[in-house]
């Protein structure tokens, strides 16, 4: 399976995020030099690109991102996967050679997984054969005929909770990662009113609301 490929010399960054997408169910390939990202991106047909734009230092052949914004248009060609820019907030926009989406730094790691669940599609699991899929752009829960229209937050909180299959998330962490909110207070009352939200409306599109579990005293889990 091909992989999502990470530039970037923040070892923190390159460690966060790929953990991050293994978790999302892909794999990872990192570098933290352009002169690495061009040598190894030869052999690769990534998934995607995640660029940390200026978290880069120049390689031992001096190339920088000026040099390898017009090497990623070349060597991509029509392939052109999806591309995400990390770029510092308040930091000048360079003209991308290869159209992406940009995610501000600091940012958090969910709104990074949203971009990318944008660009390469909403999880999907089966269910008796059929496919339970959230359709980020329509915010709409399909499964088989049947379908339901999410609110915007429930959409990433239902995409949050599939993406992280078979985990117990305390309603901290969903508040923070989904919600984007720094101070957790509040967090058990809010988050239980999105998933019996959420529950009733999965009961809609398959006549059962099983797939969120509650762990009391730890949090929730979504189990296909």
């Amino acid at each position: 399976m091909p992989g999502v490929v990470i530039v970037s010399r923040a070892s923190r960054v390159r460690f966060t995020v790929g953990t991050y997408l293994r978790e999302m169910g892909y794999d990872s390939i990192e570098f933290q030099n352009f002169d690495e990202a061009m040598e190894g991106l030869q052999n690769i047909d990534p998934q995607a690109l995640i660029i940390d734009v200026q978290g880069v230092p120049r390689g031992e052949n001096g190339s920088g991102f000026k040099t390898f914004n017009p090497w990623l248009e070349r060597h991509l060609h029509d392939s052109e996967p999806p591309c995400i820019y990390l770029l510092r907030k308040g930091a000048r926009r360079p003209r991308f050679r290869v159209e992406g989406t940009v995610v501000k730094k600091p940012f958090s790691i969910e709104q990074l997984g949203r971009a990318l669940r944008m660009q390469l599609g909403a999880p999907h699991v089966e269910r008796e054969g059929r496919a339970l899929e959230v359709d980020p752009d329509s915010n709409v829960l399909r499964c088989g005929e049947n379908a339901v229209h999410l609110t915007n937050i429930e959409t990433n909180l239902l995409s949050y909770l599939m993406a992280h299959e078979g985990q117990i998330l305390p309603p901290h962490r969903l508040l923070m990662d989904v919600w984007e909110y720094h101070d957790s207070a509040g967090a058990s009352t809010l988050v239980r009113a999105h998933m019996s939200n959420l529950r009733r409306k999965l009961r809609t599109v398959v006549d059962t609301d099983e797939q969120i579990q509650t762990i009391r005293g730890k949090g929730y889990r979504f189990i296909a």
